[in-house]
């Protein structure tokens, strides 16, 4: 089996106009969407059904009954003008007693050389939003670097007029996404994800649940515990948007 599970951590450093940083242990999957039928054969991880790990269609993609690549696949077709059946790779936190949430998820859509071909970056918010940055990439290489326009609200303490920098380097044993956001030349936030490639079967989830106990409530706890000590912090707050119905947006 191809997928793997992903244990690492998240990190986030607010470098102006106030310094604020903090660190999270998290663990997550890559997920080989063509072997969900293997997958859900393991003891303590399921498709689209309740388990100590789960994995479901309606968390990603188009948020319904179907399998997230079919989303991808048709994007890219549409866009892009390429009807190739890429292997599709989702990085993603997956389902902990019923409860996820992913403010980020990697697509890595890969061809008969394992080449990466197209990235898509699956944003979400907390208010059951998403956005997709789909990216096509010109050059191959282990090391992908994206400037990309932010399309989408993510949090009051950051404006929507602001660019990202997206740094990916995925090898065999390691997964690393960079994410610089700018205010004009002015770097202003750094965060990021690491993890490093394990074997997905029910010794490794075993492990890295009893290391990691209820590691998903966590994060959502955290990211509002920070969100108060940012609060004190900042003076200036941003409201959110009227819901912007384009979800989707290209690069490349």
């Amino acid at each position: 089996m191809k997928s793997s599970l992903q244990p690492g951590s998240v990190f986030h450093k607010r470098i102006y106009p106030y310094n604020h940083q903090f660190k999270y242990k998290t663990v997550s999957a890559l997920i080989n969407l063509d072997e969900l039928d293997i997958i859900n054969k393991l003891f303590l991880f399921s498709v689209n059904s309740f388990n100590l790990f789960s994995f479901f269609f309606k968390d990603h993609g188009e948020r319904n009954d179907n399998n997230p690549k079919y989303f991808i696949l048709k994007n890219i077709t549409k866009k892009f003008n390429d009807k190739t059946k890429y292997t599709i790779y989702l990085y993603c936190t997956p389902s902990f007693f019923g409860y996820v949430f992913n403010p980020i998820s990697i697509y890595l859509c890969k061809d008969k050389k394992n080449k990466i071909k197209y990235v898509c970056y699956e944003v979400k918010n907390t208010h059951h939003e998403q956005h997709c940055y789909f990216i096509k990439i010109k050059k191959n290489s282990e090391k992908i670097y994206s400037k990309l326009q932010k399309k989408f609200y993510v949090s009051p303490f950051l404006q929507m007029n602001l660019k990202y920098k997206f740094y990916l380097f995925n090898k065999k044993n390691i997964f690393l996404l960079n994410i610089d956001v700018y205010k004009k030349n002015q770097i202003i936030l750094k965060t990021g994800i690491s993890s490093k490639t394990v074997a997905l079967n029910n010794m490794t989830l075993i492990y890295y649940f009893i290391k990691n106990l209820f590691f998903a409530q966590k994060v959502i706890i955290l990211i509002h515990y920070q969100a108060i000590k940012i609060f004190i912090k900042q003076k200036t707050f941003f409201s959110k948007p009227q819901k912007n119905n384009d979800t989707v947006s290209f690069y490349g």
